[in-house]
């Protein structure tokens, strides 16, 4: 049954004139139809129908795709595309009776005060954000290494109490964090708002690393270590140039955490020339009303940096997030 199938179905691709006017050279024609219409017996081989299918496919029309891929594109990026062209309106054509999509007079001056405003708090966002990121990884990396590879007692008990930092937010930590850091004189310091942040990123980094590490083919470290390698060197020459889309992923996370942290900045840092980037635009809301001509431009200014990192880091984000998900 299934030859007489395979037959009548023979009988009718080759006698497609598409398919003759495609491949007329060839004398006899060659694909592998489905051993489930044609019987094992009864294959044949026909690279025009395959070309046929392929072509028939690729040119079926796609346009509604691109359209929902840009109409949902567009949805996303309008928030940011307001707040950009807001940046350089003033505040009456901004909330005026007529919606404008496009600025009528462009206001410079919101960005250059803004830029000055910002600037030295920009830099101070920078050192805690890239002190915090390094730091996270020199104390993660090799802690997810030893946790996932020696197998120390414990390991169970500190993963649950990790994860269970994680289900917190950030207000639980910062009465006590608040008191210890004001009997050590960390209080108004970049340094005490560097290990507040700290106690986000370090469980983050260690969930995100160890799952990472159990990926690593450990049988290269044990052949290190049986050319005589000892257990820092294995872990310096191998294990970390292993697992470098991993620290870059974890360390960009580490990084855009105290960027936009508020909490801790709030309830640590009273100083104002120690303020970071996000706590100085917390201030552009006044008892009497908002400043949005510093307000917009100094959230371009706070997104844009972030934006850039990730964006330079994505091909190593892709690769860190994505590996163990499939073998």
């Amino acid at each position: 049954m299934r030859g007489e199938k395979g037959a009548e179905l023979l009988n009718a691709l080759t006698q497609n004139p598409k398919l003759k006017t495609q491949n007329s050279k060839l004398d006899r024609p060659t694909l592998l139809l489905d051993s489930a219409v044609v019987g094992m017996e009864d294959r044949v081989y026909l690279p025009e129908v395959s070309h046929l299918m392929r072509t028939t496919f690729a040119t079926m029309p796609r346009w509604w795709i691109t359209v929902a891929a840009l109409t949902v594109t567009a949805i996303l990026l309008s928030p940011f595309y307001w707040v950009l062209i807001g940046s350089f309106m003033t505040p009456a054509e901004l909330f005026g009776s007529q919606m404008s999509l496009w600025p009528r007079h462009f206001v410079v001056e919101n960005w250059s005060l803004a830029f000055s405003r910002l600037w030295p708090h920009i830099q101070n966002s920078l050192f805690v954000s890239a002190a915090a990121s390094i730091g996270t990884l020199l104390i993660t990396a090799p802690a997810a290494y030893g946790l996932v590879w020696r197998k120390p007692r414990g390991r169970h008990t500190l993963f649950a109490f990790t994860l269970m930092t994680q289900m917190l937010p950030a207000i639980v930590f910062v009465i006590p964090l608040f008191i210890v850091f004001t009997k050590i004189d960390l209080v108004n310091t970049l340094y005490g708002l560097i290990l507040a942040d700290m106690t986000f990123t370090i469980p983050f980094a260690l969930i995100m690393l160890s799952a990472y590490m159990k990926d690593l083919p450990y049988e290269l470290v044990e052949a290190a270590l049986v050319d005589g390698a000892g257990q820092l060197r294995a872990f310096l020459m191998i294990v970390l140039p292993m697992t470098l889309p991993g620290l870059i992923t974890v360390g960009v996370f580490s990084f855009l955490i105290p960027w936009g942290d508020l909490i801790f900045a709030l309830s640590l840092i009273t100083d104002d020339s120690l303020q970071p980037l996000t706590l100085q635009l917390y201030k552009a809301f006044g008892q009497y009303g908002i400043d949005w001509g510093f307000l917009l431009p100094g959230s371009v200014l706070t997104a844009v940096p972030a934006v850039i990192f990730v964006i330079a880091a994505s091909r190593f984000i892709v690769a860190g997030v994505t590996r163990g998900a499939i073998k």
